[in-house]
């Protein structure tokens, strides 16, 4: 018996992954006959047969046969470090390394959270950033209470403790609510016993914005505000705005040569505004007091 020769030949067999069961791809073809490239380097990796690395607690695969280490450790190696003193080694295994940090460890042993406040604080302890979502008016002044007072001062600066606005002022959050919030608004309030009404603000005595000491708390609105500012000095006034464009002796200049009239062409104020750069009307406020008062 004859085999029939237009009989069309049978397919042969799609190699596929021996770990996914997928077939190969132009990008990503089989190594070894058995394993696609990402399915051969985690075998690599995670292959329970193949020895460990002896650094301490490293327990990574040897993957470099010739020196006996994981890739990692051989690398710190190459570099003239010691493999044990790395930070790689730390277990991602749990929750956050953070004590009061409740979210699942991803890196270095702490939270995505965790890790990224400590990279952009140079590295720092992100146990000191004392930030959460579940933290009650209690858990806040015990916090405060643990600021250290500035000897000369009496301040408790609250700066590395708590994020801050563009203003400089301290903000955090608190339990069932979401909302971002002045740690200087919520310590005023509990020391009253009552909530701040929206048109009040939490002013500063030491006139230090970072500042969190309940003491230098006082209720106020923002007029009130201004006058405190104003009757200690602090105010943009005079020279120290950085828009003005005279300054005393030009005033008091001014103010001597002013030539009064009912028109422009009885006063002098067009000349004065022409000389010193400024408008007519700039002139006429400082001749009638309503700008640079402070100046005799």
């Amino acid at each position: 018996m004859t085999a029939d020769l237009t009989a069309p030949l049978a397919a042969a067999p799609t190699p596929v992954c021996a770990v996914c069961g997928k077939p190969p791809e132009p990008d990503n073809r089989l190594k070894g006959d058995a394993h696609i490239r990402y399915c051969y380097d985690w075998r690599r990796r995670n292959d329970p047969n193949r020895p460990k690395c002896p650094t301490v607690d490293c327990g990574r695969p040897i993957l470099v046969k010739s020196t006996g280490l994981c890739d990692r450790c051989y690398q710190r190696k190459q570099r003239g470090n010691d493999p044990a003193a790395r930070p790689f080694h730390q277990r991602n295994e749990g929750s956050c390394k953070v004590e009061w940090c409740t979210n699942d460890a991803s890196h270095l042993g702490w939270c995505k959270t965790c890790y990224d406040w400590s990279r952009s604080n140079g590295g720092a302890d992100p146990a000191a950033r004392r930030w959460r979502y579940a933290r009650s008016i209690e858990d806040l002044l015990a916090l405060i209470m643990t600021i250290e007072p500035a000897p000369e001062t009496g301040c408790r600066v609250s700066t590395g403790v708590f994020w801050t606005n563009p203003g400089g002022y301290p903000i955090t959050t608190i339990a069932n609510d979401p909302r971002a919030q002045t740690v200087t608004r919520l310590v005023l309030a509990h020391t009253l016993g009552r909530p701040l009404k929206a048109a009040m603000q939490a002013c500063h005595s030491c006139d230090n914005p970072p500042c969190v000491e309940p003491s230098h708390l006082w209720e106020g609105t923002a007029a009130d505000n201004s006058r405190d500012r104003d009757a200690k000095g602090r105010g943009a006034r005079g020279v120290r705005n950085g828009r003005a464009r005279l300054d005393p002796a030009k005033v008091r200049d001014i103010r001597a040569r002013y030539v009064p009239g009912n028109n422009q062409h009885e006063s002098n104020i067009a000349a004065l505004a022409a000389e010193f750069g400024i408008k007519p009307q700039a002139i006429r406020d400082v001749v009638h007091r309503r700008t640079w008062a402070h100046v005799e």
